[in-house]
């Protein structure tokens, strides 16, 4: 299973999968609010002193002068092309994250996350520059000091087989949390699949 981190709020609107460009010369800052790849649009406040002016339509525009105003409009996405395209290009891919599954008191991956291994180390290889958050959990059967263990063992067993697939090891921080993070609560000593994970970002 894999998914696409959502970024954070910023300036008190929520951003939903925007990208903003922004261009700067000594006259004006420009700055144009993008659709997500699936069409979705948040939105944008774009501040000269205490003045906010809010941008919350696609292709949207504001240009912040050196005289002290905001002019606001629209623009196309063959302009957006045009202007912004070599900086667009040299962006690094968001972050995505893998949620690997193993086997009871193991660190042996489950034959169904397989698949999801094989897309981790295709995602890896792809991308230029990475960095890679490793993160072992269990489920609660055992002894906390045992599942600490555990779960740290889980992390190093991906960090191990990502290293063999050529990733530098610097690249890679590798830790275990035990039973603290559960992803389904449940009372102690209960075997759950879906607790006994090694969750990766991919930055």
């Amino acid at each position: 299973m894999k998914c696409k981190q959502r970024r954070p709020i910023l300036l008190a609107a929520v951003i939903l999968g925007l990208l903003l460009t922004v261009s700067c010369s000594t006259a004006t800052t420009r700055v144009v609010l993008l659709p997500d790849k699936d069409g979705t649009t948040g939105a944008l406040a774009v501040f000269k002193g205490k003045k906010a002016t809010v941008l919350d339509s696609p292709m949207a525009t504001a240009e912040v002068g050196a005289w002290g105003g905001v002019d606001t409009g629209m623009t196309s996405p063959a302009q957006v092309r045009s202007e912004f395209g070599p900086a667009m290009a040299a962006q690094p891919p968001e972050p995505i994250s893998f949620v690997l599954y193993f086997e009871e008191g193991t660190t042996v991956v489950m034959p169904e996350s397989r698949g999801t291994l094989r897309a981790l180390f295709t995602e890896v290889a792809a991308r230029q520059a990475v960095e890679v958050q490793v993160t072992g959990h269990t489920d609660t059967v055992g002894q906390g000091e045992d599942n600490d263990r555990l779960s740290t063992q889980r992390a190093e067993a991906i960090k191990q087989m990502l290293i063999k697939k050529g990733l530098r090891a610097s690249f890679i921080r590798a830790v275990g949390r035990g039973e603290r993070q559960l992803l389904i609560p449940t009372a102690d000593n209960v075997a759950e699949l879906k607790n006994r994970r090694v969750e990766v970002i991919v930055r």
